[in-house]
This record gives structure tokens, C-alpha cells and sequence, in this order.
């Protein structure tokens, strides 16, 4: 009878500690929420109490080994180092945002293929070429992607893929000299931002139409990209909430732009356009902030 009892007993600890290993995995939002350390020196003795760490700009040319025994790490960022490969870093099963922005890498890391619970991924300013069928096939829980300044990769051969990320929330693609914008948009069911700014030569009617087929769109960057007109089309993005077109050349707005009755904020900061031309629109778009 004693033994059956110290089964039970071991059977109820294990579920236990089963339940509260589940607990440790976050929601983006949760995550943004919790502490972050941004010195190894500073960590706690429990290392599982440990969930985001930021060693951006530590001079790092290979990862700390110590940041490997983290296994309830979700957030890493290790941007603006000297970084070449993650070997390593697929032992962080539970990581779901990682930053190598700003490094030394050629290809992508394949370890990044191995990290299933990776949403968010932030690559820019690195001199990686294109993607490995791997990572399309094995990091389909992708939410948000940064590639801008990503002046050596392949925009033509991987945009027409970038759709099977299906959970694709924001994508950035700023300060990319991109000739073909060959995005699937229609397939980007779930997209909520878009970034492409800072581009020599834009096709903003393309672009607003291509964006018009994401009925989930909230948010898009167009700052700096030598604009002088905004398409009447622009009407067709029925749920935007944020247009922000920083730093172009317009000099009038659309009457259409009265009929975006969700638009929350325009930003016109660095446009040419008379005050008095915004006013009017402020007088009648009551529910916008119009920013100049």
C-alpha cells in the first residue's frame, strides 16, 4: 500500500513540474512585459528564471557559452557584434525572437531552421544572400521579419516565397534597392505592417494595390521614397489605421483620402504640402491625427 501511495506521490510531482514547464512558454506581448539583462554578469543564480537577454553591442564574435544553459530563453538579441554563426543556439528550444541585426553573416545561420517556436526574426543590415528551402519549410510560425538594408540578398528569387510564412504579420523590407516587388500579397492573409521605405524608384500605385489584396493591413512605412503623388487608390486599404510617409515630395493629398474612415494617423512630416491644404483635410477627417 505504502508503494502505491509513493507512485501517486511521484506521478502528481511529475505532472507538477510538466504543468509549470508549460507555464514557461509566453506570448509576444507577455515577453515585452518581462525583465531583460544586458550583462552576463547580472544574471540570476537560477538561470531558468532568465527569459530575455540583450547583448547588442558587446563586441561579441561567438556566442557566450553560458547563454546556452538559458533553457527558458524566448527573447534574444545579439545585434550590432562582430558575429559570423549561432553555433549553438539550437539548444534554445523555447526562443521565439531573435535579433542578429547588424552582424557578419554571409549565410543564414542554418540553426535558425531549428528553432520551431521562432516568431520573430530580425536579420537586417547583414550581407546573407538568400534563404535555404529549410528555413521556409521548418520556421512557419515566423509573425515578423526585418530585412532592411539587406543590400546583397536576392529580393527577386525569395519574395515570391515569402508567403508561406502564413502567420506573417509585419514584414520590412526598407532601404532595399528592390527591382521586382514579386510579393504574393493576396496569399499574406495576415499581414498588419508593412515597411518599405527609402527606395530610389517606387511604384506607389503598384505597391498600394499589390497591399489593397491584405484585408488585415493596419500599418504602412513609405517615408522617404521620393514620392510626389498618393494614388487615389490609396482608398482601397479599408482598414489602415497608419499611413507614414515621412520625408516625400507630395505637394496635395487625394479627395479619396477622406473616405478612409479607419485611417488614425497620417504622417506628413517633411512633405511639401501647404497647411492650409491639411487643415482642410483635418477639419473634415476629425478621427485622424494628421502629423507635419
Amino acid at each position: 500500500m505504502r508503494n502505491y501511495y509513493v507512485s501517486i506521490f511521484l506521478l502528481f510531482t511529475l505532472l507538477s513540474c510538466s504543468k509549470k514547464q508549460e507555464l514557461k512558454q509566453f506570448s509576444l506581448d507577455k515577453i515585452n512585459d518581462l525583465k531583460s539583462y544586458n550583462n552576463l554578469d547580472s544574471l540570476p543564480k537560477d538561470l531558468d528564471k532568465v527569459y530575455r537577454l540583450d547583448l547588442s553591442k558587446k563586441g561579441l564574435k561567438k556566442l557566450p557559452e553560458v547563454v546556452f544553459e538559458l533553457s527558458n530563453l524566448q527573447e534574444l538579441n545579439v545585434s550590432e557584434n562582430y558575429l559570423s554563426d549561432l553555433n549553438g543556439i539550437d539548444k534554445l528550444k523555447k526562443l521565439q525572437i531573435l535579433n542578429i541585426g547588424m552582424n557578419d553573416f554571409k549565410i543564414l545561420p542554418n540553426e535558425v531552421t531549428t528553432l520551431k517556436n521562432l516568431k520573430v526574426l530580425d536579420i537586417w543590415w547583414n550581407d546573407i544572400k538568400t534563404f535555404p528551402e529549410s528555413f521556409y519549410q521548418n520556421n512557419d510560425e515566423i509573425e515578423e521579419l526585418d530585412m532592411t538594408s539587406m543590400f546583397e540578398f536576392d529580393f527577386s528569387a525569395n519574395l515570391s516565397k515569402i508567403h508561406r510564412f502564413k502567420n506573417l504579420k509585419e514584414l520590412n523590407l526598407g532601404n532595399n534597392q528592390i527591382k521586382n516587388l514579386n510579393i504574393q500579397f493576396e496569399k499574406l492573409i495576415n499581414l498588419e505592417t508593412f515597411g518599405y521605405i527609402r527606395q530610389d524608384k517606387i511604384d506607389v500605385k503598384n505597391v498600394i494595390l499589390g497591399l489593397s489584396k491584405c484585408k488585415k493591413l493596419k500599418t504602412i512605412h513609405l517615408s522617404v521614397n521620393h514620392i510626389k503623388e498618393l494614388p487615389r487608390e490609396i482608398s482601397l486599404l479599408n482598414n489602415l489605421e497608419e499611413l507614414n510617409l515621412y520625408e516625400n515630395e507630395l505637394t496635395n493629398l487625394p479627395d479619396n483620402l477622406l473616405e478612409m474612415k479607419g485611417l488614425k494617423s497620417i504622417t506628413l512630416d517633411g512633405n511639401k504640402i501647404d497647411k492650409t491644404i491639411i487643415s482642410k483635410f483635418e477639419t473634415k477627417m476629425t478621427g485622424t491625427a494628421f502629423i507635419y
